[in-house]
């Protein structure tokens, strides 16, 4: 997650003013021409289709591309943050009288670089020799390109934040490892950058000899690497930092590698440290509050300069410790790989969320006129996002006191890995609105006649019921390449209905499978270790009995996913497909579902609303139900009333 040199992307020029009362001085004339704009707004074209509209409020294309930024693009969104980082450090040192000659060395120059990538596509040639470099690496990281610059800010990162010798690591940094890892941690560094530098110059021992070295060859061949105050003392003297700089000149200086757990659990500590300490905002309203001060070139009046400060926010994807970094900065980086379905994603979470939204105000307006007419206090339902990045993190256990940052990073194995959110950012917005809905339907989640509608399915998923199965899967991608097929999604809703009725009418289940699932397993590496899990084998997912969770990872079907698309495939299987039988073909992200269940285990414990935590559990299960049913209605009403538009009703596995 790093990335460029410079703040070339990052526009400090945003400078903007901070004027609280700034929308208070809005005349009716100006009112009248935002009005008139945001019409204007509506009408105009979209980069990405379609325009998205949702009950007269335009989803702007900004607005896409910070979701998109977010999501596909995460890594290219952290590498801004992380340069900004790094270079706050390096003018940090520059003002502490770090020189020029200083500064220079934490540079990544080319050829450090081309070496670097060199190593890693070797050795990942080494471990998977059938595989294409250049597809694998897009696979990961977008492109090789954009690798590329990855591993070179991950360089610098480390020349900054924790050079190859611990000795020159600098306060921070030390701080950082003592804290999250311990006193000992630094000394085991110190042994292993010592015990490897050791090995480099026995490597290059004629080298030494052949250059003036030839005391410092000597030492080090009658070393014994478990000696570590020796070597620690013989690779320590000025001797060895001079070998050591002239072999880099050479291109000889390459440090053995040290264990890549350590370093990555050295590497994360001081990440997470980072991030924990910088001040970071996302969200439009958030960034609008900590854009910098109004600068000369600012308009006069004070509604124009409110105008000009909410258009600039509007493009900004984010402000790291008061640096703006712009969305399209970002955007054009990701643009050529993003593909049709991520941007439709994009639209239909955006759309949702507005629908939501919409339908909360409407509810609260209606609860604010009833508790008018019967002299109460009305209930209020809806949060701004400002409410709720300040409310939510109160909700934290133990009273721990922390950021809204720090809240929703602690979820972040919740939000992708359990329910597939593709970010963070989307997944507090999706919180935001869950908490919401919460409130308006507190009656109902009281009553257990209401919420019991729900235990059937929260029994089997709770008490972890599992099914045998095998699915044959029809892709409408192309997973070697990783790629589209042309005119993948028609060609694989065909062939999927030929394979189905010819299932039906007596084909063998198990051949079929075997010559005709286009389910994609990379092939084992041929060193280092070996994958055990996760793996297709064809849509048998090694014979195994598995929960609905699992098929709906297996499937690439999720909570988020139902909240865009309505029911899916996996939990049609799951609940509904019944014992011994062949369904099918059902919709999934990718191409077509043929399923085939071969056994079934019930749930283990039975959920009980007489118990806090199992009562707490069906609530949730009700109101996550409560929303997706809900949302998919208002698409399709808004859509039939012609509220809607840029995003139509759809998706879900039935739409075959």
């Amino acid at each position: 997650m790093k990335r460029l040199s410079g703040l070339s992307f990052v526009l400090a020029a945003l400078a903007v003013s901070s004027g609280a009362g700034a929308a208070c001085a809005a005349t009716t004339a100006s009112l009248a021409s935002g009005q008139a704009a945001s019409l204007s707004t509506n009408q105009a074209s979209s980069q990405f289709g379609e325009p998205v509209i949702v009950h007269g409020r335009r989803i702007s294309d900004d607005e896409i591309k910070r979701f998109l930024c977010h999501s596909v693009g995460w890594q290219e969104t952290s590498k801004f943050k992380f340069q900004v980082m790094i270079d706050l450090e390096l003018e940090r040192r520059r003002q502490q009288g770090a020189s020029a000659e200083e500064l220079a060395r934490f540079q990544v120059t080319d050829a450090e670089l081309d070496r670097k990538l060199q190593l890693k596509k070797e050795d990942f040639l080494l471990r998977y020799p059938t595989l294409d470099f250049r597809t694998e690496v897009a696979r990961a990281n977008l492109s090789v390109e954009l690798y590329r610059e990855q591993l070179r800010q991950e360089m610098t990162f480390d020349k900054v934040f924790r050079p190859e010798n611990p000795a020159e690591w600098p306060e921070i940094t030390k701080a950082v490892i003592v804290e999250g890892l311990g006193e000992q941690w630094i000394e085991d560094e110190k042994i292993s950058y010592c015990t490897r530098l050791k090995r480099l110059l026995e490597q290059n021992k004629e080298w030494l000899r052949e250059n003036g070295f030839a005391e410092l060859a000597a030492q080090v061949e009658v070393l014994n690497d478990r000696d570590s105050p020796l070597v620690i003392e013989a690779v320590s003297q000025p001797a060895a930092a001079a070998a050591l700089a002239k072999l880099r000149e050479i291109g000889r200086g390459d440090i053995p590698e040290d264990d890549p757990i350590a370093v990555e659990a050295t590497r994360s500590t001081i990440l997470q440290a980072l991030n924990t300490w910088a001040i970071a905002h996302h969200d439009e309203d958030a960034i609008y509050g900590v854009l910098p001060a109004a600068g000369p070139d600012s308009p006069s009046d004070a509604a124009a300069r409110e105008q000009l400060r909410r258009e600039r926010a509007s493009k900004t994807l984010m402000v790291v410790d008061n640096v703006p970094v712009l969305t399209d900065a970002v955007y054009s980086r990701i643009a050529p790989f993003v593909t049709p379905d991520q941007i439709e994603d994009a639209k239909r979470f955006l759309a949702n969320i507005a629908l939501l939204d919409h339908d909360l105000a409407q509810r609260e307006r209606a609860e604010a006129e009833a508790a008018a007419k019967e002299g109460r206090a009305p209930r209020k339902f809806t949060m701004t996002p400002a409410e709720f990045r300040e409310w939510w993190p109160t909700t934290a256990r133990n009273n721990m006191v922390m950021s809204y940052m720090e809240y929703l990073t602690q979820h972040e194995m919740l939000s992708s890995q359990v329910l597939g959110f593709p970010s963070l950012w989307s997944f507090g917005h999706y919180m935001r609105v869950m908490e919401c809905y919460k409130r308006a339907l507190a009656d109902e989640l009281k009553q257990n006649e209401v919420i019991s509608s729900v235990l059937p399915t929260a029994n089997q998923v709770r008490g972890a019921a599992k099914l045998n199965l095998h699915v044959l899967f029809v892709s409408a991608f192309d997973f070697d390449k990783f790629q589209w097929k042309p005119d993948g999604w028609k060609t694989a809703r065909a062939r999927a209905f030929e394979l189905k009725k010819a299932l039906d009418d007596g084909a063998d289940w198990k051949a079929t499978l075997e010559l005709h699932s286009e389910w994609w397993d990379p092939p084992m590496p041929e060193t280092g270790n070996k994958p055990v899990q996760n793996f297709y084998f064809k849509g048998t997912f090694g014979d195994q009995a598995l929960t609905r969770n699992q098929i709906g990872s297996y499937l690439g079907e999720s909570e988020y996913r139902t909240f865009l698309y309505g029911p899916c495939a996996s939990d049609e299987i799951f609940f509904n497909q019944k014992l011994g039988t062949i369904a099918g073909p059902f919709r999934g992200p990718k191409g077509y579902y043929i399923s085939r269940v071969t056994a079934k285990s019930p749930p283990n414990r039975p959920l009980d609303l007489n118990e806090p935590i199992h009562r707490q559990i069906v609530e949730q299960d009700y109101l996550t139900r409560a929303i997706d049913q809900r949302v998919q209605a208002l698409l399709a009403d808004g859509v039939a009333a012609q509220a809607v538009r840029g995003v139509k009703p759809g998706g879900s596995f039935s739409d075959v």
